[in-house]
């Protein structure tokens, strides 16, 4: 019988028994306490997936030149007085935004 079989025996499978044959010592951890180890892990991961995931969200926005009046698509909210967010807003992709352009009424008035 191996030093693992042997202490399984002895100590049940309730408990992760370690075996360091060079120290002749044994650890004995809880399973409950190695599997929460490893939850925590897992969701940490997780939500460092969901973060990355909402932060490369792409937004689109129908802008409009007030010198040109031209209406173009952006990726980022403009922050200039020069030009005014037209449209319904945020749009999720950008060919949805260029849609929206050739039926905003700013956009397609010359």
């Amino acid at each position: 019988m191996t030093p693992q079989q042997r202490a399984t025996a002895a100590f049940g499978n309730k408990w992760n028994v370690q075996l360091d044959s060079s120290l002749a010592v044994t650890t004995l951890k809880p399973l409950e306490e190695t599997e929460m180890k490893k939850l925590i892990v897992c969701g940490a991961l997780a939500a460092f997936a969901l973060g990355i995931q909402a932060a490369s969200a792409a937004e689109f926005y129908i802008i409009r030149d007030a010198t040109t009046k031209k209406c173009t698509v952006v990726d980022t909210k403009p922050t200039t007085t020069t030009t005014t967010v037209v449209g319904d807003g945020v749009y999720k992709t950008k060919t949805e935004a260029e849609s929206a352009v050739k039926t905003t009424k700013v956009c397609t008035e010359q």
